[in-house]
């Protein structure tokens, strides 16, 4: 009896392990909902990225200033860090898991979203090192840094735009549906 008990487990794990890890979670949702989950996702992805903008923004200011302190720098940058990581990434996580049940211009956009993310990450913690690195070097003062803060900026502004304009397409897209326009869906 326990041998029939066990096997029937053994064989029903199997079963399961054969399905997609999506549908055994039961995360199989119709395209339509992916879609509205999608519409969301960007909608928080463009206010994270404002918010990452911001601060870009003021370090961007801040590198041609003798009168901003290391600090100041510091806590920007942390900022900076702490939205990438704990808002942006999250997001992003999810809208690459939808990503291919998504429409194409769907998935074009986030694969857009996600090279500037990416970039983003990647400068903002060469610009964290760089601010290490340079010791008691003034921000104002070290090249390296100031460069990278530059393109920190450049990376949030893209990811703001590309947000925003999928952002806005989707909802207009999504509202065409609701109304009972006929659209393309894919």
């Amino acid at each position: 009896m326990l041998f029939t008990s066990l096997a029937r487990r053994v064989s029903m794990l199997a079963v399961f392990g054969l399905l997609p890890a999506a549908l055994a979670a039961g995360e199989i949702k119709d395209p339509a909902e992916l879609e509205k989950e999608g519409v969301q996702l960007i909608g928080q992805l463009e206010e994270v990225a404002r918010d990452v903008h911001y601060n870009a923004d003021q370090l961007n200011f801040f590198t041609g200033s003798t009168q901003i302190s290391r600090w100041t720098h510091y806590h920007h940058l942390g900022q900076i860090k702490s939205l990438v990581n704990d808002r942006l990434q999250p997001a992003l996580t999810r809208l690459t898991e939808i990503q291919p049940q998504l429409p194409a211009w769907q998935q074009d956009g986030i694969d857009q979203m996600l090279n500037s993310a990416r970039a983003l990450a990647a400068d903002t913690n060469s610009a964290i090192f760089a601010m290490k690195d340079a010791g008691a070097v003034p921000p104002f003062l070290n090249a390296e840094y100031k460069e990278l803060i530059t393109t920190v900026y450049e990376h949030s502004e893209a990811l703001v735009k590309t947000s925003d304009a999928a952002g806005t397409y989707a909802a207009a897209h999504r509202g065409a549906i609701e109304t009972g326009l006929k659209v393309p869906t894919h």
